[in-house]
């Protein structure tokens, strides 16, 4: 877009850009979101690695547009953010996880941290051309793109082909490409607000602000999301208490809830008419009758016992998953989490309250010292703000409820919304530097923030094409119709896939769990339990454990496996009924005068957890 600035920013705002960074921008916020093909092991790889990829890009093209002869400073509040992030990314070099399932995270983490840093420096600039406008317009296009998607998995859920629709999971239930019901509410909510902004600056009109908002909110009621519920309640207290807002446009924040509820009635009637239950239905009914989180309130009660028996340190890094299906919990809600559906807890569980307090209170410091951009005194910088930070406060109440940053296509984003409302906290650096003066003194650090950024952007490019390498060498695993040319034996590519040190983990896996003698292969158990125990990898590891001698240790991972009641561990507990524990042979370290009792029947020995890792008791 050339020509004038004539909305948001001012100065060199919105319109001083060109449409070839406003478009890729937009595309490399909106197409991550968008993406359905999948391949084993992980079904939204492909969308993550274009998260990555158009941020590195992103940030190449922020260091181009703004280069060397434009310095500009960090304020207080984008310092703040960058050393919470600092401290998380110094925190993921202490052992937990093996190294090769702690890089990608880390890599992440820093990639935020430099799209944070950019996007502080061109908000303070007042260039909202560079990240804003592109970002709002890209969650724009996902977000109606996403409702089509949608449109189609509830109403014509048999076109949907698994390559531009995502495969329904729940008949009645729209769950987007990146097949998450919750994620798409959020989404969703986030182009509401988009859209919010973008009727101010290019001065929309009522009628078709109204029409765009309408249609996003029947996207949320789509999702049957109470995530989405919650998001168009804040909605409502947005344009209650805005006053800055046009009063036309805070009537329409407000008539998001009664939208809601209509498009809720008319799904339901709809769906009833075609024999398929509305999902929201069973939504409300958990909720009114005390299910409001489903098993998360197990799952936190879980986490805080952690949190209490380990609250210096932590778990360690990516060990939560083991250390929780490791830790006798009776009451532990049956499904395999990886993740304690809360951000602040999780910290806790994995970094120990001291790191977790320090993180959290960095990042709380600077988003409250980037409140002074609520008040701007130019309405355009006030509005830009108050849409980044309700865009913030939806994705800080979905991560208190699940994990959403930990996928790029959000992690991503996010930096990009803090750091742009960090940078609109100073407006009289903006006012200076579109003026042309002030240029010295906000230069500090300016060289080094470019290089960082122009840097992080060539290393996340690179980086992702290296790691969809060893990806796809892992996914023929699973898909050997993948492979280039005539397919190599099974063996041969579980051996190929386990020199990944990036998703060398799940070849381990497959090696583990296809072993006849899982003893035989037990140094190859450390990665895939330190990525997700689930039935047949804890079957596997406990029958390796027995194999080796290591009874006790064998009886508590049998013992947890029970704790979760999942169907598929029958046959393995079968020999324990009368007939089958009658029947069985002995086990290695019984006498033959004992009884012959296979060890999965015996007593639980309830170790400690950090007991049960492959290398903390091996036999001699």
């Amino acid at each position: 877009m050339s020509g004038p600035s004539r909305g948001l920013g001012g100065g060199a705002g919105v319109g001083s850009g060109d449409s070839t960074g406003l478009t890729f921008g937009a595309l490399a916020v909106a197409l991550p979101f968008l993406i359905a093909l999948s391949l084993s092991p992980s079904s939204t790889y492909f969308n993550q690695a274009a998260a990555v990829v158009g941020g590195g890009f992103w940030l190449l093209g922020w260091a181009v547009s703004m280069g060397p002869g434009r310095p500009v400073g960090l304020t207080p509040a984008a310092r703040w953010m960058l050393l919470g992030l600092g401290l998380l990314a110094a925190a993921m070099a202490v052992p937990g996880a093996p190294l090769g399932q702690r890089l990608l995270p880390l890599g992440c983490v820093l990639l935020a941290a430099a799209l944070l840093q950019a996007a502080a420096r061109a908000a303070r600039a007042g260039r909202l051309d560079l990240f804003v406008a592109p970002l709002m317009l890209g969650l724009l296009v996902a977000g109606l793109a996403s409702l089509a998607i949608g449109v189609v998995q509830v109403f014509l859920p048999d076109a949907a082909d698994g390559l531009w629709v995502a495969m329904p999971t729940i008949a009645g239930r729209a769950i987007g490409n990146m097949r998450q019901p919750n994620q798409l509410s959020t989404l969703l909510m986030w182009s509401i607000a988009a859209a919010v902004w973008l009727g101010l600056q290019r001065g929309w009109s009522p009628a078709r602000l109204a029409a765009v908002l309408a249609v996003l909110v029947f996207g949320v009621a789509m999702t049957a999301s109470r995530t989405g519920t919650l998001g168009l309640v804040l909605l409502s207290l947005w344009g209650l208490v805005d006053r800055r807002l046009p009063g036309w446009l805070r009537g329409l924040l407000l008539a998001g809830l009664p939208l809601y509820a209509l498009s809720w009635w008319g799904l339901e009637q709809w769906l009833t008419s075609q024999g398929v239950a509305y999902y929201g239905e069973d939504q409300l009914r958990k909720t009114l009758h005390g299910d409001a989180s489903s098993s998360r309130g197990r799952i936190w009660a879980n986490t805080w016992a952690m949190i209490q028996a380990q609250p210096w340190w932590g778990t360690g890094v990516g060990a939560f998953n083991f250390v929780w299906s490791m830790t006798p919990f009776p009451d532990r809600p049956v499904a395999f989490f990886d993740h304690s559906h809360s951000l602040p807890l999780q910290l806790a569980a994995e970094y120990g309250l001291p790191i977790a307090g320090a993180v959290l209170a960095a990042l709380g410091l600077g988003l409250g010292s980037a409140r002074r951009g609520l008040t701007a005194a130019r309405d355009e910088r006030a509005h830009s703000a108050r849409v980044l930070g309700f865009m913030l406060l939806l994705i800080g109440v979905h991560s208190l409820l699940e994990y959403p940053l930990w996928y790029t296509y959000f992690l991503l984003p996010t930096a990009v919304m803090a750091g742009s409302f960090a940078g609109l906290a100073d407006e009289a650096q903006a006012g200076q530097l579109a003026s042309g003066g002030g240029a010295a003194a906000s230069g500090r650090g300016w060289g080094a923030g470019l290089l960082a950024g122009a840097l992080a952007g060539l290393l996340a490019v690179a980086g992702t094409a290296w790691s969809t390498w060893q990806y796809w060498q892992v996914a023929v695993i699973f898909e050997p119709q993948l492979s280039f040319g005539e397919p190599l034996p099974l063996e041969e590519r579980i051996a190929r896939g386990q020199r990944s040190l990036l998703w060398g983990h799940h070849a381990d896996y497959a090696r583990v769990t296809m072993a006849t003698e899982p003893a035989q292969v037990f140094p190859h158990f450390e990665r895939p339990l330190y990525h997700l125990l689930d039935t047949r990898l804890m079957t596997a590891y406990a029958r390796a454990l027995a194999g080796r001698g290591e009874l006790e240790r064998a009886r508590h991972v049998a013992a947890r496996l029970q704790e979760f009641r999942n169907p598929a561990s029958q046959d393995f507990f079968s020999a324990c009924e009368p007939a089958g524990a009658a029947s069985a042979g002995e086990v290695a370290g019984e006498t033959a005068s004992s009884p012959p009792r296979p060890f999965q029947c015996g007593p639980d020995p309830r170790l400690d957890a950090l007991q049960l890792r492959p290398g903390a008791a091996s036999r001699p």
